[in-house]
């Protein structure tokens, strides 16, 4: 049974003190991401995957690998990644086991890497802390995303990335993301053209 929405915002722990570490180090940092808790997604895809998480945790503080199958995440396979930490590899150490076709389309399969080979060093800190919020606080997030590398950067993110028990003790890091086309240059684009 999949939980319904009201009974998901009582089991949704509120806000982190984490976020608000994060959120503030991103606008320091100038990295282009803001953390908010896993709730009122504007793409309705990420709203069922939220909830078929919380119906798969049940009592637990998240779901294994195995409640996730392919089967099971068929309806997001397209646009979800699977992030590993690589324990003793150094701190911050992540690759990427599963990355969507339809991600691929924009950034390139990279499936099989370690974030440090497609991400820039300007950025690499950015994602690696997102990763290391879900792993520390063991809570789902809602991530929003300003592309800036130039052949996405007229795109924003929205992401469900949560944390996935995996093996003993493991866990990895479920992220479902959706881009668009930013609403400010769509807009800029709109203006222009009929001024």
């Amino acid at each position: 049974m999949i939980l319904s929405r009201p009974e998901i915002r009582k089991a949704v722990p509120i806000p982190h003190p984490a976020m608000a570490s994060f959120n503030a180090r991103a606008k320091a940092q100038g990295w282009p991401f803001s953390c908010l808790p896993a709730e009122a997604f504007e793409q309705p895809e990420l709203e069922t995957v939220c909830t078929l998480w919380h119906d798969k945790a049940k009592e637990r503080s998240m779901p294994d690998r195995a409640d996730l199958s392919a089967r099971v995440m068929k309806p997001w396979l397209t646009h979800m990644s699977l992030i590993e930490h690589m324990p003793g590899q150094g701190a911050g150490r992540y690759r990427v086991r599963l990355h969507g076709s339809a991600l691929a389309r924009y950034a390139g399969d990279v499936t099989g890497k370690c974030l440090e080979e497609v991400i820039t060093p300007a950025h690499l800190a950015g994602y690696i802390a997102i990763y290391d919020l879900v792993r520390e606080t063991r809570t789902p997030l809602r991530v929003i995303s300003q592309y800036i590398a130039p052949e996405i950067a007229y795109l924003t993110g929205e992401s469900f990335v949560a944390p996935v028990a995996h093996g003993d003790g493991g866990i990895l890091i479920l992220s479902v993301t959706y881009p668009k086309p930013r609403a400010d240059l769509a807009a800029a684009s709109r203006s222009s053209s009929f001024g």
